[in-house]
């Protein structure tokens, strides 16, 4: 009996929420799918690079980064202009790639993504605040469980079968 697959949709939206909450790790994410699985349709695409070694090796080490620094005092807020911007094109970027990479149209997944980048980082960044608040513990501590949920929710988006 074959698995069923996970909807492309579902994978976008995933990863677009990780994106509101890293920055860099839903286009690090996309990019290790695509290597393990790779797509002839994206290969003949402008989002080719998103299926190179290198790409998925320098995207993991910018996600990597990111986890450490978003612990250190004085980072710029995610809600801010420059912060939600990026998140909305790191988010429309995964997006992008995994629908490419099925054959389905690159701009709705660009759309997914972003969207759920956006909407990600205005929910959990009032979430952590709450959070932190409510339990009385520090930024870095409550951050430090948004990474675990990031990276879970991430891993749940490309698994490979249900």
């Amino acid at each position: 009996m074959k698995k069923a697959m996970i909807p492309t949709i579902c994978r976008a939206i995933g990863l677009g929420m990780v994106t509101g909450m890293r920055s860099a790790m839903g286009p690090a994410f996309a990019s290790y799918f695509v290597n393990q699985q790779p797509s002839e349709k994206l290969r003949r695409s402008p989002l080719r690079f998103m299926q190179q070694p290198g790409t998925s090796r320098y995207l993991q080490t910018m996600a990597a980064g990111e986890l450490v620094v978003d612990k250190a005092p004085g980072i710029g807020n995610r809600i801010a202009a420059t912060g939600i911007t990026g998140r909305a094109l790191s988010g429309a970027l995964a997006g992008a790639t995994l629908y490419q990479a099925r054959g389905e149209k690159a701009w709705k997944g660009a759309v997914i993504g972003g969207v759920a980048a956006i909407a990600a980082a205005y929910a959990f960044f009032y979430l952590r605040k709450a959070t932190g608040r409510k339990l009385k513990i520090k930024d870095a501590a409550v951050g430090g469980l948004e990474d675990a949920v990031a990276v879970g929710i991430a891993a749940l988006s490309v698994r490979r079968k249900k």
